[in-house]
């Protein structure tokens, strides 16, 4: 009597949307690994194919959920201010603001958002911020931002530095996600009356906004070094006379920023 063999798939017959791995097809792979009559060069074959589809179904995963996912990802107002010289520039959606209005949403989606920052070795002036947005069927999409230092005469090199990354993580974050942001009225955040404030001070608040991103100990420096001369010591007096709830707010975004990182 004839022994039946098992018939041999063609994967050119195979269904386009082939069902995920399963531990079935695991253990027939480490079969024939263990099989000593077992032609290593179909076996590769077969492993480089099964690596192949796995690739296709996190990628289709990917995109179903992206799709899916960008119906509850909501408009981010820009309470970041922009202020050279005493004129405001732009506004923005501000780190912060954007973590926290995304991370239920990745998560309610298997998404994850994490970045990597990278100094090339060939452009020395250059920082490399590459953000990455990750699902959980393994499949991933990177975003990539450089720029040079954001220097301003109000930061050391180290707050300029993290100037450029806090923008750079903002970039990435909005491109990978294709966020959209919305700007605020004028009255919608208290300031000070303009008749009154010193020439240059909205420069060195937006500063001291961008050194809150970077720590408590960072924005506390800040401060401190901004008692040494009397321009920027006038600054913060009339911020503490004006606002001082600005700078309240600051603390607490700076004190928050550990959490959120």
């Amino acid at each position: 009597m004839a022994t039946a063999t098992q018939p041999v798939m063609d994967m050119a017959l195979a269904p386009r949307e082939a069902l995920p791995p399963t531990a079935v097809e695991t253990d027939a792979l480490i079969r024939a690994a263990t099989d000593p009559n077992m032609d290593m060069a179909k076996l590769s074959a077969l492993i480089d194919m099964r690596e192949r589809v796995m690739k296709i179904q996190a990628k289709a995963a990917f995109d179903a959920a992206f799709s899916a996912m960008q119906a509850d990802i909501p408009e981010i107002d820009e309470r970041g201010k922009l202020v050279v010289k005493g004129t405001l520039r732009s506004t923005y959606a501000r780190l912060e603001d954007i973590h926290a209005a995304i991370k239920p949403v990745l998560k309610e989606h298997g998404f994850a958002m994490r970045h990597r920052t990278e100094w090339p070795a060939d452009r020395p002036n250059l920082i490399r911020i590459v953000g990455i947005l990750a699902h959980r069927e393994g499949h991933s999409e990177e975003s990539v931002f450089e720029a040079p230092l954001d220097k301003s005469e109000y930061r050391t090199d180290i707050q300029s530095m993290g100037s450029t990354v806090s923008y750079g993580r903002r970039y990435t974050t909005l491109d990978l996600l294709n966020i959209t942001t919305r700007g605020l009225d004028d009255d919608a955040r208290p300031k000070p009356p303009q008749a009154t404030v010193p020439a240059g001070f909205d420069e060195w608040l937006a500063d001291l906004e961008s050194v809150a991103d970077e720590g408590l100990p960072a924005l506390q420096a800040a401060w401190s070094e901004a008692q040494k001369t009397p321009k920027t010591k006038a600054f913060a007096a009339h911020l503490n006379k004006t606002a001082p709830s600005t700078w309240n707010d600051l603390k607490k975004r700076a004190a928050k920023k550990a959490v959120t990182q």
